[in-house]
């Protein structure tokens, strides 16, 4: 269950009318278990995020109800991105409103704009890569899909990287090392995850997942797995040895 207010506003880029959904106390959290990083429950992801109908200008509920924002970002927005916006909801092809994976990357890429840190920009890229793989629009063929991610992994990969010179949880170094294994980055995986291990309080378990996915960087493998799967081998093939006929494989 998730419970939010809807709040009638303008849009700071261009004066539109429209309304942002303010989520209240009963969000469920969730957790991408592979990146080790708790984040929202997928349905709270997508109402969270919102897009202008008329500018595309996309962002969280304080991006648009934080007041006029200055002449010059306004400018820079128009300028620079607002035919880039369309002309990639254009591509899409997405019937109705924008999809979720763009309305992310889109608040990604306005990010740095209205000043925020190089983490609250990534984690929007992480969004809009957690978001294609929750709801790849239909439209969109598998080379496309791909070409997508890989544009997300690389802008969130890049701009958490830059937050590491301020940020001191070492869980973002696990983090960026998976982003980079799953992009292909192999190098770069082992070398995150070598940090993450060298700098970790954190329980054995996940000191564990952690030198597993360096064997699999070395291995040139990018493949998604849940922490269940990681640290216990076995028990899923032993899940799948007695599963029925019909079931294995699913």
């Amino acid at each position: 269950m998730i419970c939010w207010s809807t709040i009638e506003t303008v849009c700071p880029m261009c004066g539109c009318q429209l309304h942002v959904r303010e989520v209240g106390g009963c969000e469920v959290l969730g957790q991408d278990t592979d990146l080790l990083i708790h984040t929202k429950a997928p349905h709270v992801i997508r109402v969270e995020i919102h897009s202008c109908p008329d500018c595309r200008f996309s962002g969280y509920s304080r991006d648009f109800l934080g007041g006029r924002i200055e002449a010059l970002t306004i400018e820079a927005y128009f300028r620079k991105y607002i035919e880039k916006l369309e002309d990639e909801f254009e591509m899409d092809r997405s019937p109705g409103d924008p999809p979720t994976h763009l309305q992310y990357y889109w608040a990604g890429l306005l990010s740095p704009l209205l000043g925020y840190e190089p983490l609250e920009t990534g984690m929007r890229m992480l969004r809009a890569y957690w978001s294609l793989r929750l709801d790849a629009p239909a439209a969109l063929d598998e080379n496309t899909v791909e070409r997508l991610r890989h544009r997300y992994l690389q802008q969130a990969i890049a701009y958490l990287r830059k937050s590491l010179r301020k940020e001191k949880n070492p869980v973002y170094l696990y983090l960026v090392g998976e982003l980079c294994r799953r992009n292909g980055n192999w190098m770069h995986s082992q070398n995150y995850f070598n940090r993450f291990i060298a700098r970790s309080t954190r329980p054995r378990h996940l000191r564990n997942a952690a030198a597993m996915l360096i064997q699999r960087a070395r291995r040139r493998d990018s493949s998604h797995l849940s922490m269940d799967s990681l640290l216990y081998p076995t028990r899923d093939q032993s899940r799948a040895t007695g599963a029925p006929e019909e079931d294995r494989g699913a």
